[in-house]
């Protein structure tokens, strides 16, 4: 993988504030420089008050800048078409992952992944207008020094008035990492072949309303089953289960979100995995399971409802196979 040339990062670093580019264009009513742990308190980030003035300034700048249309601008600066689609009807998609050395993991798959569910949405996307994986990694590198979790949003726009819709890219924290995941069945509602809850679409809310529920009674989310109580997904990320035959995954039916890494696990796994039809029957009968995303990787399964799993041989086996696969990215 590329190297960054040697100060690169630090001479992009020394051009921004915490309040944005040094470079913009100065506002007709500029703002007074604000404290870093006011704006970190203000996005959610508690931080030790002895951290290292260059962590903080890190922090500070993954909160306050934001990719948009291939620029870097302060986030307060950004603004959406009150008529774009995007906002009034959920006409977007978007795509998420973590960085490696801040190299996007799997960015090629997300990318496919987002054309082809614009294409379904008929939102018309120009892919040059995308990031590339280098331009991520530029990006990412211009913020901080560790590696983040990056989310990537197309809006379906003025179509109208053939106004096209806004690009834009964002960062956060690694989430903590997850030693395991306590999961609680439940019946997901709507209808089979249901667009918007098998697409990566910016209508998200149920997944997330059916994690809180499982959250509120003490799992870390909820593991989502179709109207037949068969086996679909966690509500943001897939399932794999060691049954007695071997590994199995649902099927993706158009019940199901297939994520990025269920797709590099199917085709690369050096352990056989099957798609199938998997009814909460059977859980009784399986010896491990893990669940998958391209922010966390694969964390074991330990609970789901009633039932409890071993973290097993094949799963650390497949853990340890994954891990150092971005580094290659």
């Amino acid at each position: 993988m590329a190297q960054q040339p040697p100060n690169r990062r630090e001479d992009a670093l020394s051009s921004i504030t915490s309040d944005g580019w040094s470079g913009l264009p100065p506002q007709p009513s500029p703002r007074p420089p604000r404290d870093p742990m006011t704006v970190l308190r203000e996005n959610g980030i508690t931080v030790p008050t002895d951290l290292s003035p260059r962590i903080i300034d890190d922090l500070v700048r993954i909160v306050s800048l934001m990719w948009v249309n291939g620029k870097i601008i302060p986030r307060e600066e950004f603004h959406i078409d009150p008529a774009d689609e995007g906002l009034l009807f959920g006409r977007g998609v978007w795509e998420s992952t973590r960085t490696f050395n801040h190299v996007p993991w799997l960015w090629p798959l997300h990318i496919e992944r987002l054309l082809r569910t614009a294409s379904l949405l008929d939102i018309e996307i120009d892919p040059s207008r995308l990031p590339t994986s280098d331009q991520v990694r530029e990006f990412t590198a211009a913020l901080a020094g560790c590696d983040v979790v990056i989310r990537l949003n197309v809006s379906a726009g003025w179509p109208a008035v053939k106004r096209p819709g806004l690009v834009w890219m964002t960062a956060m924290l690694l989430p903590a990492p997850m030693a395991s995941a306590r999961l609680l069945s439940c019946k997901t509602p709507g209808s089979k072949d249901e667009p918007y809850r098998v697409w990566k679409t910016f209508q998200y809310g149920g997944r997330m309303q059916a994690a809180h529920q499982a959250t509120t009674l003490g799992y870390d989310s909820a593991l989502l089953l179709d109207t037949e109580g068969n086996l679909l997904e966690m509500a943001q990320a897939n399932i794999f289960v060691r049954l007695p035959d071997g590994w199995a995954t649902p099927t993706a039916n158009g019940n199901l979100l297939p994520g990025t890494v269920r797709q590099h696990l199917l085709a690369n796994s050096p352990l056989p995995i099957r798609e199938q039809t998997i009814p909460s029957s059977l859980l009784s009968s399986v010896s491990e399971a893990f669940v998958t995303n391209s922010k966390v990787g694969i964390v074991p399964i330990v609970k789901i409802d009633n039932h409890t799993y071993e973290i097993g041989s094949e799963t650390q086996e497949l853990i340890r196979w994954l891990n150092p696969e971005p580094a290659k990215a």
